[in-house]
């Protein structure tokens, strides 16, 4: 008689901040994935729309481990306080997401399929879809190959087991709980953007495979579908290129050895990010906004120098 295969113990991380609708939807397509969860960990950014006693009001539910968090230092700490809490509690993989995106019921089914792509799994990623169905322009993965067939590929719905990534955003990412042991967990410091980047393609550089899973789908249910391209993006977002600009700026020293060639890469960035932002149709003053964040970003690079942390 066969023994039944053992299923890999899987916790998630969901990080939240001031969306209670969003994580309210987000918790029940959680709890009702084709793939059982162990723990859900719930990482409040300090909300203050009612979310605090919505999660407390969930005390009673032995699945749910809520996290709240003294104040809101960004989605990147919320991450890597939830993966450490996580895996430090016990779990072969552990999947991670935002507070609104709304996984379809068989997504972490699909994912966990991809675990048998490579005998060194660092992660497998979902498709990431719209409102409307279309790809989301914010979460796309870096598939191994040239930059028009990466596109051909992802609006060809292809449907494909499996396709090799180098990195990917944190909206539906399954890692291997022994890949974030050994090579630590995300930097806290980086508050918001390319923390997801630096993390998975740092996974990628220790010789672990990372996957993109075409059949595992996920809604991110964004108020608009865009991307992080300066010379479109809403000029409300403008401070956030700040961190944009910093953390990509931080991502490109720490894998130059060279420091000259590390400070004349800086001023390219610069160059382009002005050359990027004097192409919004706009105003001057919404441009003004996005270039002293960009230099403030590609200034403050230059000093910024966290350290990765690693699981006991």
């Amino acid at each position: 008689m066969n023994t039944p295969e053992k299923l890999p113990i899987i916790n998630c991380v969901v990080v939240t901040y001031n969306r209670l609708s969003l994580l309210q939807e987000n918790i029940l397509a959680l709890k009702q994935q084709t793939f059982p969860l162990h723990k859900i960990f719930i990482i409040n950014n300090c909300s203050t729309d009612g979310t605090h006693e919505f999660l407390d009001s969930l005390s009673n539910d032995s699945q749910m481990e809520i996290i709240h968090l003294p104040e809101n230092k960004g989605g990147a700490w919320g991450f890597y306080e939830g993966i450490k809490q996580a895996v430090l509690a016990g779990c072969d993989y552990v999947w991670i997401m935002d507070d609104d995106t709304i996984p379809t019921k068989n997504a972490l089914e699909e994912l966990t399929k991809g675990l048998s792509l490579s005998d060194r799994i660092g992660f497998v990623c979902s498709k990431v879809i719209w409102t409307d169905g279309s790809l989301h322009k914010m979460n796309g993965p870096n598939l191994v190959v040239d930059h028009t067939t990466q596109e051909t590929i992802l609006k060809s719905n292809m449907q494909t087991s499996g396709m090799v990534c180098e990195s990917c955003s944190f909206v539906s990412v399954l890692f291997s709980s022994k890949a974030v042991r050994e090579v630590g967990l995300p930097i806290k410091e980086f508050f918001i953007w390319a923390d997801d980047l630096e993390y998975t393609s740092r996974i990628h550089l220790h010789r672990y495979d990372g996957f993109y899973i075409e059949r595992s789908v996920v809604v991110h249910k964004t108020a608009v579908n865009y991307g992080p391209k300066i010379q479109t993006a809403p000029v409300e977002t403008a401070w956030k290129f700040y961190y944009h600009a910093r953390n990509m700026s931080y991502i490109n020293r720490s894998r130059k050895k060279n420091i000259l060639i590390y400070y004349i890469s800086l001023l390219n960035r610069y160059r382009i990010y002005l050359h990027r932002i004097n192409k919004r149709t706009d105003s001057k003053e919404n441009k003004k906004k996005f270039k002293d964040a960009v230099k403030r970003g590609c200034k403050d690079a230059i000093s910024f120098k966290p350290s990765i942390e690693y699981l006991p």
